[in-house]
């Protein structure tokens, strides 16, 4: 059985092999907007659609015999992102994602496949560091963390604020396994504990180290101040001063090792669930509609919208969407299953008696009006998504063992809700 896996790391190029990964990933970028300009234009003017075929033949070679510098990349780089941007429409039609969008600089990224000719290869050269071979452009350091194995498929590099990083992707064999044997586990995702287990752990995702956000607010508000007085010059002098881009540019910086602490901490968190337990069982959470701003229109504007705002914020924060990616493809890895179940009701339902009452629950205490149970909220809200996977499940294979085609987890739970009780969980 065949499998994929990326290993990423951090580079370390000289300073003309940035210049040169910033300029192809211009390109790439030019590329990928002037093509959904294109795709846009069509659409609204002729109810036509553009597909990657035109678009990468004569389209793209007219293109690279107009302007000089789309013909300095590697050819992959700019054909990937002619692939990337069609992958990006058959989501967006399917479903999977939202409507492509423009790219704006300061986040390059680009894919180079490896093929006979120019090949990509890793090597190391010391205990910390290694090399990795991107074609057309030569051997680039960096911080040699684990060794790729299997075939080397495709390179992507890509850049943040914290620098220039590669993502190798590797083919290798996977040995045929049996189904995971672990237990099964509900996880209820928040905000003062961004993960309760039905085990009863809270995990919460760490922050900055204490003089990190310290900065961290003390250059926002320096920010602030330097915005404020932006707005009130006159208006042919509003351009922000090199002390205000540079203020920026360190807030930034702050903002990317915290986001790349919250990441480390999921990946540790989602890799420990997947190997432990078969099925895992969370809520399913439309993140980004939680998250929408409370400004509302002109004509009918919002309320509370600060409010809200920091709301967002302190979601955001957590990693819910991440979280609920990195388990989709790690339990599948593990040969476990990830199973998603209406959110509804499950923190105000009792996982003891299984009934339902806003009254039972008061902040982080849950304690039921009827039968008395007491328990941490987000745990007993973690003991009630358990016991609809495991609900889904259990007429899985009642369906199966009939031959009928089984219920999704939406329609269980609503039936389930609608009995005003969730199935209980037996030791």
């Amino acid at each position: 059985m065949e499998g994929f896996i990326a290993y990423r790391y951090r580079l370390y190029p000289t300073p003309a092999q940035a210049a040169t990964l910033g300029r192809w990933g211009g390109c790439a970028r030019a590329v990928w907007n002037a093509a959904l300009e294109q795709r846009r234009t069509a659409y609204q003017m002729n109810a036509a659609t553009v597909r990657y075929e035109s678009q990468s033949g004569a389209e793209l070679t007219d293109a690279k015999r107009e302007h000089a510098w789309l013909r300095e990349p590697h050819a992959d780089v700019l054909q990937q992102a002619l692939r990337d941007l069609d992958r990006a429409f058959e989501r967006f039609f399917r479903g999977e994602a939202r409507y492509p969008r423009f790219k704006r600089k300061g986040r390059e990224r680009f894919r180079i496949q490896n093929r006979k000719r120019g090949r990509i290869e890793v090597r190391r050269v010391s205990r910390r560091w290694g090399e990795v071979r991107v074609p057309k452009l030569g051997w680039v350091r960096f911080r040699f963390s684990r060794r790729p194995v299997g075939e080397i498929r495709h390179l992507t590099v890509t850049r943040d604020t914290l620098g220039w990083h590669a993502s190798v992707c590797c083919k290798r064999e996977v040995a045929p396994r049996p189904a995971h044997p672990g237990p099964p586990v509900g996880i209820d995702r928040g905000v003062t504990a961004t993960v309760a287990l039905s085990t009863g752990e809270l995990r919460r995702a760490p922050g900055l180290p204490r003089g990190q956000a310290e900065r961290l607010r003390r250059l926002q508000r320096k920010a602030g101040r330097q915005e404020t007085a932006r707005r009130r010059r006159p208006p042919g002098e509003r351009r922000r001063s090199d002390r205000h881009q540079r203020t920026l540019a360190a807030i930034a910086r702050l903002r990317g090792r915290e986001a790349r602490i919250r990441n480390d901490f999921l990946h540790k968190l989602s890799t420990e669930i997947a190997k432990s337990h078969g099925i895992v069982a969370i809520e399913r959470l439309d993140v980004r509609a939680m998250t929408r701003s409370a400004r509302g229109t002109l004509s009918s504007p919002g309320v509370n919208v600060r409010a809200k705002a920091g709301l967002n914020r302190s979601l955001l924060a957590q990693g819910w969407g991440e979280l609920r990616r990195q388990l989709a493809y790690k339990c599948k890895r593990a040969l476990g299953r990830l199973i998603e179940v209406p959110a509804p009701y499950t923190s105000q339902t009792c996982s003891a008696c299984g009934a339902v009452d806003p009254a039972s629950r008061s902040g982080r205490h849950f304690e039921c009006v009827t039968c008395g149970h007491r328990a941490d909220a987000d745990v007993n809200a973690a003991l009630n998504i358990l016991a609809a996977g495991q609900a889904v499940t259990a007429r899985e294979a009642l369906a199966a063992g009939r031959g009928d085609e089984p219920r999704t987890p939406r329609t269980e739970l609503a039936d389930v809700v609608s009995r005003a009780r969730m199935p209980r969980i037996h030791a």
